[in-house]
């Protein structure tokens, strides 16, 4: 209630809090932009085994900040695991992705509290970084296969979890690690789209804790899955038929322009 000027009374509007289901501001044409973003991550993912975040997030990033994307596609990554995992259990390395798990576990809070806290551009930056390491990583992996240690494997699972907390990237040191390892594309790949939803998992708290998952979050990943499915559909049909002779180079050329990408945007955010 309120009385006016002339003594009169009045009811006061009713207000009711709003609940932001979709994420704030955002177009048709944007959301257009992601799916297709997501949809050509997918395909990535499909064929090569790695590179949906890789992909997706310094795409996306473009229309949205980091921040509310990164979340979105971790909640993907862990929803198609439950086909992946699977899918792919026979082929993956049950040495290596165990201890690719326990690194990633250490490393994961670290990269989650970065992100909470690094500004927009700053973050576009290190984004196209990451990327770029997953492209040297994939183009000049090493050529003879080295043994399988635990240490290594729990080196480049640390480091993968930095990655993965700071931005659902946690591919270039995973990358680095099978490329290292072993020389058989078929259960490098397998044995990637086994360990990256496990990954992701590992990164959902620190972003719930970190206050990063809000229901716009959740719209956002549901709109985009059918489009992840679809894209890693596509992708596994293109493996299938051209497989090991273009495996790195159709990864590198494809993560070198989404690193140019985030880089440019992140620099012209700090001009």
């Amino acid at each position: 209630m309120r009385r006016d000027a002339d003594g009169t009374i009045r009811r006061a509007p009713e207000t009711r809090p709003r609940l932001d289901i979709l994420p704030p501001d955002i177009s048709l044409l944007t959301w257009l932009g992601l799916l297709a973003a997501i949809f050509a991550a997918g395909m990535l993912r499909g064929f090569t085994g790695f590179g949906f975040a890789l992909a997706a997030v310094p795409l996306a990033s473009l229309a949205l900040p980091p921040a509310q994307v990164v979340p979105a596609m971790v909640f993907m990554q862990v929803a198609i695991g439950a086909r992946d995992w699977v899918k792919e259990r026979r082929l993956a390395d049950r040495f290596s992705v165990p201890r690719l798990v326990v690194g990633c576990a250490l490393g994961t809070p670290l990269g989650v509290a970065v992100l909470a806290f690094l500004p927009g551009p700053i973050m576009r930056l290190v984004v196209g970084g990451v990327v770029l390491l997953a492209v040297f990583a994939t183009w000049h992996g090493p050529g003879q296969p080295r043994p399988r240690q635990t240490w290594f494997a729990l080196v480049c699972g640390l480091a993968s979890g930095v990655f993965n907390g700071l931005s659902a990237m946690g591919g270039p040191p995973a990358v680095l690690y099978f490329l290292a390892v072993e020389p058989d594309r078929n259960i490098t790949r397998s044995s990637l789209m086994f360990y990256f939803p496990l990954a992701a998992a590992l990164a959902l708290p620190g972003n719930f804790l970190a206050g990063l998952v809000h229901p716009s979050t959740l719209v956002m990943a549901a709109a985009g899955f059918p489009a992840m499915l679809a894209g890693c559909w596509i992708g596994g049909i293109a493996f299938r038929h051209v497989g090991g002779g273009s495996y790195r180079a159709v990864a590198a050329l494809c993560l070198l322009t989404t690193a140019a990408a985030a880089i440019a945007r992140g620099g012209a955010g700090l001009l």
